[in-house]
C-alpha cells in the first residue's frame, strides 16, 4: 500500500513537467526581423485587413524598445540572455508588452504552439 501511494505521489509530481508551457492570453505573435542596441524589429502576424490597409497610409511602428527586466524564453522554455536574441532572428516569436509599450517578455514559438495560438485567435475573432 505504501508503494502504491508513493508511486501515485511521484506521478502527480511528474504531470506538470509533461504538460506544455502556458502562454499568456495577451501574447502577440509575429516574427523577429532584426535586433539592435535600442530594441528589436518585430513584425506582427495577427494584423487585420483594416490594419494592413491603414499601414499603407500611416507607417506602423515595427521597432520596439525592450524593457529593463526583459525575459527571453526558447521553445523549450529555457531562459535566454538578451544577447542571444540574434539567434532568434527570422523566427516566429510571441511577445508581451508592459504599460509603457516596451516588450517585457519574448517566447520563441514551436510549430505546435503557433497552430494552437492561431486556433485560439480564430475562436476569439470568428
Amino acid at each position: 500500500m505504501k508503494k502504491l501511494i508513493a508511486t501515485l505521489c511521484l506521478l502527480c509530481l511528474a504531470l506538470p513537467s509533461s504538460a506544455g508551457r502556458l502562454l499568456p492570453d495577451s501574447l502577440v505573435m509575429g516574427r523577429l526581423a532584426g535586433v539592435d542596441d535600442s530594441g528589436i524589429e518585430f513584425v506582427r502576424s495577427d494584423r487585420t485587413l483594416l490594419q494592413r490597409l491603414s499601414a499603407l497610409i500611416a507607417i506602423e511602428p515595427q521597432h520596439f524598445a525592450l524593457a529593463a527586466g526583459l525575459r527571453v524564453f526558447d521553445e523549450h522554455n529555457r531562459f535566454l540572455l538578451s544577447g542571444q536574441l540574434n539567434a532568434l532572428k527570422g523566427r516566429a516569436i510571441g511577445v508581451t508588452f508592459d504599460l509603457q509599450g516596451n516588450i517585457n517578455r519574448i517566447w520563441a514559438l514551436g510549430d505546435d504552439e503557433i497552430e494552437a495560438l492561431k486556433q485560439r485567435q480564430a475562436q476569439i475573432h470568428p
